[in-house]
């Protein structure tokens, strides 16, 4: 049997669960925008079983084209009523293509050397800040569309973005009463285009009792690489990850990324064992987590100082991923003067899925369209989401448009009437 036939040897039962019913078709994006069968989870599913049984090669242009436009948003998980594990099967199908050497050694470098790799991280970081602080991206945004993976990068990224710091290794409450302590997922590119997620975060756990271990020997969580199917170095980054939970003395490890989050908590499919289950327990979004906090929240007094409208966009690996719905939603609901409620089309990706939109900007920024359209209609002053790639999908989405909406993660949005 071939390399390409072996690669779905672990996941042969998942891929046979799929019984075909197309309840999936009106869940999945790049299905709504091309109406093709084989960019369906369902027609997909048909390709990697051509593959699995030798009558389509892993290189198949028609294999490739389909396979690797897929956003891995997870909404045909929830759809479907045999409990088909797509997002694994796509990681397998991913990683076959790359061990046929179809994706090139750019990619390759990219998602093996750069992601996770604090050094380069942080020369790429400098460079930007330097861009930042001219005029340049504002002028190239305005100037050209969105054609490439270069021009959408630029479209999406942040007017401004620091220089490199180094975070203290602990954050420490202020409290009097302090309830424990927490890690926290920093994340690789985390200080470099949302840092201020992160310092929301940490002003929030400190502010219900919490010192917060930010565990700088933590690279990355592995989930950019494994979507793109580099599979032994995601397993390599988790190990490392979990290793580095279990060598510390803490309650709870907070993620604020819905897809870092999403991932660790597959771990244990990932490394086929449960040998780090204590750890993977351990493992919970910043809303999970503060779900069980409620009353002290409330103790907070949170308030607006006016009547505010705000809508929650739910990022698809919170949503899907980790079936979480609405907590973010309910916790912003404690907040006095505040009126909130979900976006319509909740369960629909926004576009960015990861790299997603750098590497398919045209179907992302049609994706983002519609999001959009439903966000300026919602009326509201603040939407709030609960993913950095999100929150900057959706904040390159209000260039050009008449509104005042503003567009924060939701922890942030708690951490700013903190007093």
């Amino acid at each position: 049997m071939s390399t390409e036939l072996n690669i779905f040897a672990p996941v042969k039962d998942k891929l046979q669960a799929c019984i075909h019913c197309g309840l999936c078709l009106d869940f999945c994006p790049t299905y709504r925008v091309t109406s093709e069968e084989m960019s369906s989870p369902r027609g997909r599913i048909y390709l990697m079983k051509a593959v699995a049984d030798g009558e389509l090669a892993i290189d198949d242009p028609l294999v490739i084209k389909h396979e690797l436009s897929c956003l891995v948003c997870r909404a045909c998980e929830t759809a479907c009523p045999s409990g088909v594990e797509f997002s694994l099967l796509m990681e397998h199908t991913r990683e076959a293509i790359l061990n046929n050497g179809s994706r090139g050694f750019i990619h390759q470098f990219i998602y093996t050397k750069v992601i996770g790799s604090k050094t380069i991280t942080k020369a790429a970081q400098i460079l930007l800040a330097l861009l930042s602080k001219t005029r340049f991206p504002i002028l190239f945004k305005k100037t050209f569309p969105i054609k490439s993976g270069l021009f959408s990068s630029i479209a999406i990224l942040p007017e401004e973005i620091p220089f490199p710091t180094t975070r203290p290794d602990v954050y420490r409450t202020s409290k009097i009463v302090r309830r424990g302590t927490v890690g926290l997922l920093v994340g690789c590119i985390g200080d470099v285009f949302t840092k201020p997620i992160n310092d929301a975060t940490i002003t929030v756990l400190n502010a219900l009792g919490y010192d917060v271990l930010t565990l700088p020997e933590i690279q990355c969580c592995g989930s950019l690489a494994a979507h793109a199917g580099y599979l032994d170095q995601t397993r390599s980054l988790a190990t490392k990850l979990l290793e580095t939970i279990e060598r510390n003395t803490i309650d709870a490890f907070i993620t604020n990324i819905a897809g870092c989050g999403a991932m660790m908590k597959d771990y244990s499919s990932l490394l086929h064992d449960n040998l780090h289950s204590e750890a993977i327990n351990k493992i919970k979004d910043i809303s999970e987590f503060l779900l069980g906090h409620i009353e002290e929240i409330k103790q907070l007094g949170l308030r607006f100082n006016k009547h505010t409208r705000i809508s929650y966009q739910a990022p698809c690996h919170l949503y899907h991923g980790q079936k979480n719905i609405d907590t973010p939603a309910q916790l912003l609901s404690l907040i006095g003067n505040a009126n909130v409620s979900l976006l319509e089309e909740n369960d629909i990706c926004c576009g960015s899925a990861g790299t997603y939109n750098l590497e398919y900007p045209e179907l992302s920024a049609t994706l983002l369209r519609r999001k959009m359209e439903l966000i300026a209609g919602n009326g509201s002053e603040i939407v709030a989401t609960a993913n950095s790639g999100c929150l900057m999908q959706l904040k390159s989405g209000l260039d050009g448009r008449q509104n005042n909406q503003q567009i924060y993660h939701f922890i942030e949005v708690i951490a700013s009437i903190i007093y």
